[in-house]
């Protein structure tokens, strides 16, 4: 019983929720879906009666954080992003003060600091190899997905791989990572915790 009660919880969080419908000034119709637990919403364009994804929204709190729009999409006008982006924004503020509020969950005491960017929470973890760290990012129910691999020396970061799904992050991204985890991982050296 157990177990096919967090069966359906599981897929209740993994479901997709329309989240509206909206039709542009051109006649299009499109739709925005979304997934409890998560900061991603994704734009679709009904196209022959069937939905094509056309961008997404990363989004924190109920606040929009950015919109990307695939390829083709890009070369709309930024009066036609910036109405969409209105909608979105709309769309999603709604939803969210509809959704029960959970409390911050509690980290491993493996977690020596947390930093958050983007409306993303993060949390740095050592290793048991003492020049290696994971940084994790942290999910709405405190489980950790691991983001990239920290090899420092003493605090300091000499490198950082990130992990399969993360690579294509823009590199100012992972230079903010980067200075977060240097100084988390630092003062946790100091305090010899590493």
């Amino acid at each position: 019983m157990t177990q096919s009660l967090r069966t359906a919880d599981r897929a209740r969080k993994t479901d997709f929720e329309i989240l509206g419908e909206w039709e542009t000034e051109k006649g299009n119709r499109l739709m925005l879906k979304a997934r409890r637990l998560t900061g991603y919403a994704s734009v679709w364009l009904y196209y022959h009666g069937h939905p094509v994804k056309i961008g997404y929204a990363l989004h924190s709190s109920g606040v929009v954080r950015e919109v990307r729009w695939e390829t083709h999409w890009r070369e709309q006008t930024e009066t036609w992003k910036a109405t969409q982006r209105r909608h979105i924004a709309s769309l999603i503020a709604a939803w969210h003060a509809d959704l029960p509020q959970t409390p911050r969950a509690e980290l491993p005491p493996s977690v020596v600091g947390t930093f958050d960017i983007d409306g993303f929470r993060f949390a740095v973890e050592p290793t048991a190899a003492s020049e290696h760290a994971v940084l994790n990012v942290v999910g709405t129910t405190g489980d950790l997905t691991p983001v990239a691999d920290l090899l420092h020396e003493d605090g300091r970061i000499c490198g950082m791989a990130t992990r399969p799904g993360w690579k294509s992050t823009p590199n100012d991204r992972k230079r903010h990572w980067r200075l977060e985890s240097e100084a988390i991982l630092t003062r946790a050296a100091r305090l010899g915790r590493l």
